[in-house]
């Protein structure tokens, strides 16, 4: 379908009509049933008659709740593959000025709500902003005046009938990439652009999304999908698959078995585990502890003796057991050491007493064969490889995740970073779709500099400044910068990276820009000349638009320009801002800051204190569930969580226990993009209240 035949069927007369008596009928306060006369004409009537008309810009529409003192614009892209355009229009006409939510990004319309389930019916999904600002009528009348002239301004462009769009590996490698780094935001609209551009399966989408919610540690909403059971009957991949399988185990065994009590996880695991029998093949070796306790459980109840066997021998050998319950465990073990152990299809495993006391006992060549196939592609330097060349080996690896369980990249730094400087054009444009991977298995421990190094090289020579890759480069800069390169190598990184900043840097991607300037700060110098020219090239844009920061932003800008020695002057915070109150005004909340990443969590609720001497800031880093984890969720306000390398069964388990609290994702791992999160986090809980 054109573009022009796309405007056609979606606005039609009658359909622009029908679309507006509901949009300004019940739950709409701003002009109500389109009275004439009404006081809300003035401002409504301009962007009614801008959609009856069929121009070529952003629908954007009013709505007003006078019992709740709330207003917002909606902003509806004309075509969902136009959201990402939308957006930076939006941000460049009104951007933090005029709208309080942190990041502008589509939202996910409510199909109980009666307005946004017209909004949803007329122009589907994918393809609508929310635009919230104060309460004061000053700032709606700024807000309207800002988006009239973003109409204005689009309208009296030359139409453009054509769009370059990204190819569709490319924009799966952004997506893993702002995965792994932490985007939450980022990888939102990635997911979104993925699935407007078309090319990618409902099948393959809806795996990605289950990874993504289970990153975020939302297992509720993962195990509430629609479509899951479709994907479970397809035998998604070993991730998706792990996936599932945590977030039942984050949302009906955890409470039983952290309270010692077997008999009633496993009457939680019959109730909840409809999915389960169809998840238990495969190598689940790279799973994580939630999932393989889910696993050896549900083989437990269903006297699965094979599949206890597989599991049982599987994680003796790789010396995962002591990472489950004990009581899970033990259960399985006593289970197998009274049993024959027949294969369900009439084979016969062997001695079960022998696999699961004393040395593990030798598996059968048929055994071998199935849980553990052997990989052409077994290290990172020969990932790398394949994924440049474009081969089936390494595609199968990224979906499988077999890498989890090799040595960490750090152990072939050097081969990595070979190969990679050692890629044609088209295969190191390839070699990108392993970075997340990359991100992931490096972590927050041994880092891999050379290869991070090499790494970025890529992302500059490829222009990978959108905003997923953006923050895979912020991640990449952190490792190799904790490498403790030599003052020369330190010098050449910090060049390198400073010599594309005036390519990206900009107010809309103030919080990314800051984490760099962060990670100066945090990291060793070896050469302060180098470190201050690159902290000067990334703050000084945002100086000399600071009207346009918000304030988290502007706030730790001005710390960073501070601790750095630079001499940019920042303005105060305008008492006639669009925020309800200054942030040291805020009330005594409670606020939980999650990663784990130590250094950032003191530095962010260093900041918060300073900006909200009312607020209670606590952290945690914890890599499971604990009683003391639990306590701080349930006594938080707020909580905000940075998911790059976070240990899904802590996110899950702060997610489950989060109550009425408001949960915030950085968008990013640094202080920064933690800051930005909590302050907009702080905000929409005095606003609920």
């Amino acid at each position: 379908m054109t573009r022009q035949q796309h405007h056609q069927r979606m606005r039609t007369r009658e359909e622009i009509e029908s679309f507006l008596a509901r949009f300004f009928g019940p739950g709409n306060d701003a002009w109500p049933n389109l009275e004439l006369g009404h006081p809300g004409e003035r401002d409504a009537a301009p962007f009614v008659e801008v959609l009856r008309r069929g121009a070529d810009t952003p629908v954007v529409l009013p709505r007003r709740d006078i019992a709740r003192d709330w207003f917002a614009a909606y902003v509806i892209a004309r075509d969902p593959a136009d959201a990402t355009k939308t957006a930076d229009l939006i941000n460049a006409f009104a951007g933090p000025t005029y709208v309080i939510d942190e990041v502008v990004r589509p939202i996910r319309l409510d199909p109980n709500d009666p307005v946004e389930q017209a909004i949803l019916d007329f122009a589907g999904s994918g393809s609508t902003f929310r635009l919230r600002t104060g309460v004061h009528r000053m700032h709606r009348t700024k807000l309207i005046e800002s988006l009239q002239l973003m109409q204005r301004t689009a309208a009296g462009r030359p139409p453009r009938l054509w769009r370059v769009a990204k190819p569709v590996g490319r924009l799966l490698a952004e997506f893993e990439a702002a995965l792994a780094a932490g985007g939450q935001a980022s990888s939102g609209d990635v997911l979104e652009q993925l699935a407007a551009a078309g090319g990618v399966t409902a099948t393959n989408l809806a795996c990605l999304r289950i990874k993504r919610l289970y990153r975020l540690g939302l297992s509720a909403e993962l195990l509430a999908m629609p479509g899951l059971a479709d994907v479970v009957r397809q035998d998604p991949p070993g991730p998706v698959k792990e996936a599932i399988l945590g977030a039942i185990y984050a949302m009906a065994l955890q409470e039983p078995l952290s309270s010692g009590d077997i008999e009633a996880a496993k009457e939680a695991l019959i109730a909840a585990g409809r999915y389960v029998p169809d998840l238990l093949d495969g190598d689940m070796r790279t799973y994580e502890a939630g999932a393989l306790t889910v696993a050896l459980l549900a083989a437990s109840v269903r006297s699965d003796v094979a599949t206890l066997t597989r599991l049982v021998r599987d994680l003796r050998e790789a010396g995962q057991w002591e990472m489950l319950p004990p009581l899970v465990w033990d259960d399985a073990v006593r289970l197998l050491e009274g049993s024959a152990a027949p294969h369900h299809d009439g084979e016969v495993e062997g001695e079960p007493g022998a696999a699961v006391t004393g040395e593990p006992s030798a598996p059968s060549a048929e055994l071998v064969d199935l849980a553990a196939p052997a990989l052409p592609v077994d290290s990172w330097r020969s990932l790398i490889a394949a994924v440049a060349e474009d081969r089936p080996e390494g595609r199968a690896v990224l979906q499988a995740a077999s890498w989890t369980s090799w040595s960490p990249p750090a152990s072939d730094d050097q081969a990595i970073a070979d190969v990679l400087d050692n890629l044609g054009v088209v295969p190191a444009e390839r070699a990108w779709g392993a970075v997340g991977p990359f991100i992931d298995a490096v972590g927050y421990q041994l880092p891999a500099g050379r290869a991070a190094r090499a790494f970025i090289r890529n992302a500059l020579t490829f222009d990978r400044f959108a905003p997923g890759d953006l923050l895979a480069l912020q991640a990449l800069s952190e490792i190799a910068l904790r490498a403790a390169p030599s003052a020369e190598d330190y010098a050449d990184l910090l060049d390198e990276i400073g010599s594309e900043c005036d390519r990206w840097v900009a107010a809309e991607r103030a919080s990314t820009a800051l984490d760099f300037v962060d990670r100066l700060v945090l990291a060793a110098c070896p050469d302060v000349e180098a470190r201050g020219n690159l902290a000067y090239a990334l703050l000084e844009p945002l100086w000399r638009h600071q009207a346009r920061l918000q304030e988290a932003d502007l706030a730790f800008a001005r710390r960073l320009s501070n601790e750095l020695g630079i001499e940019f002057t920042w303005a105060q915070p305008d008492s006639d801002s669009v925020e309800h109150a200054p942030l040291a005004d805020l009330p005594a909340l409670n606020v939980l800051l999650y990663s784990l990443d130590h250094a950032v969590l003191a530095r962010c609720a260093d900041e918060l204190n300073r900006l909200a001497p009312a607020v209670k800031v606590t952290t945690a880093h914890d890599y499971v569930g604990g009683p003391q984890l639990r306590q701080k969720a349930r006594g938080a306000d707020v909580i905000v969580m940075a998911t790059r390398c976070a240990k899904h069964a802590a996110t899950g388990f702060i997610s489950q226990h989060a109550g009425s609290a408001q949960i915030a994702y950085a968008d990013g791992s640094g202080s920064a993009s933690m800051l930005r999160a909590s302050v907009s986090g702080l905000r929409a809980a005095v606003a609920d209240h």
